[in-house]
């Protein structure tokens, strides 16, 4: 369960960095740039959640 605990804790962590610098970069760099960086940030953030999902599902006990 500790195991579990500390996975989950990592993968939200780096959703919450990866969220925060996408904000970012997409407010600051230009136009085209900023559109193209905010879609691979979604991205990622979609592919971390899944991952999420499917940890807290099938982690063992």
């Amino acid at each position: 369960m500790k195991g579990r605990k500390i996975i989950l804790l990592i993968l939200w962590i780096l959703l919450g960095i990866i969220a925060i610098a996408t904000l970012f970069l997409y407010f600051t760099l230009p136009h085209w740039k900023g559109i193209y960086v905010a879609i691979m940030g979604g991205f990622l953030i979609l592919n971390l959640l899944v991952i999420i999902f499917f940890v807290n599902r099938n982690f063992k006990n």
